[in-house]
């Protein structure tokens, strides 16, 4: 057993937890992810990201404690099988141990909000592996607009980029529009966990790509829905939701749904009433 102090991201109340060098053997790439529930270090449950020097690389905030039900999808091929072409994985391992988890967290939502991306960074031999990752991720689904710039460039062109979402590190330097609420993630922290929280390099960023997939899937099917129906029908989300689990033979929960109408008002631009609007209407 080793000792390591850690530190609550919410907190910031120290103490220290037991890592068994066993829990560490498979961490030859990758990070071992670590969960610290409540009244270990504080009152709070939040994530740890290790890597095999023992070197705590990141810290997640637990929203949901990770146990968020997400659709499974047959037709996307959700098999750990499946072989991701070598050129996609021989970076992966950098993007786990450099990317954070909140940064990765922000740029998906971003990308589920159609807005473009700016990235604040003096790593420059990271900028086209962060690109070509994000560019494989959402191949064949979300559009995709991401630059990275060097902290004094961004300064002195700072007017240009006020339509951009703008991280530096784990900090949202811009957030349009006030689109982002980091206490409002939870699908998208789930999503990020996963891919983190997978040692296996392939299956990590097949499921990953497979979750992002699914999303765009989900999201356009319910768009489909609403263009076929007749103008004068009002929408009622409810009606799609069970007309898409039927079709799709899945479970959406109305977390996931309400995350996925989200993306329908703002991506897909369409002016889609809450779950709760619905449920009145079918009373």
């Amino acid at each position: 057993m080793t000792n390591l102090l850690v530190s609550c991201p919410s907190c910031s109340e120290k103490g220290y937890i037991d890592v068994s060098e066993e829990s560490l053997k498979d961490v030859k790439r990758g990070l071992l992810a670590v969960n610290i529930p409540p009244n270990v270090i504080c009152s709070h449950s939040f994530i740890i990201y290790i890597d095999n020097n023992l070197v705590i690389r990141d810290y997640f905030i637990a929203d949901y404690q990770f146990q968020i039900e997400i659709p499974v999808l047959d037709t996307l091929g959700e098999k750990k099988d499946v072989i991701v072409p070598e050129k996609y994985l021989v970076n992966l391992n950098l993007i786990k141990l450099n990317v954070s988890a909140n940064l990765m967290t922000y740029i998906l939502k971003s990308i589920f909000l159609k807005k473009k991306v700016l990235i604040i960074s003096e790593e420059t031999f990271l900028n086209n592996i962060i690109l070509n990752f994000f560019k494989y991720i959402t191949q064949d689904n979300f559009y995709l607009d991401i630059s990275m710039i060097s902290n004094e460039n961004y300064k002195q062109e700072k007017k240009k980029y006020k339509d951009y979402m703008v991280f530096e590190g784990s900090t949202i330097i811009n957030n349009v529009k006030k689109l982002i609420n980091p206490k409002k993630l939870a699908i998208e922290k789930d999503i990020v966990h996963r891919f983190l929280s997978d040692m296996d390099l392939n299956s990590s960023l097949l499921v990953l790509r497979n979750d992002i997939n699914k999303i765009y899937l989900f999201s356009k099917s319910i768009v489909d829905a609403i263009n076929s129906l007749d103008k004068k029908e009002k929408i009622n989300i409810l009606k799609i939701n069970k007309s898409l689990e039927e079709t799709h033979n899945v479970k959406i929960n109305n977390l996931y749904l309400e995350f996925l109408v989200d993306i329908v008002r703002n991506y897909f631009e369409i002016n889609v009433p809450s779950i709760f609007e619905s449920f009145h209407d079918l009373l």
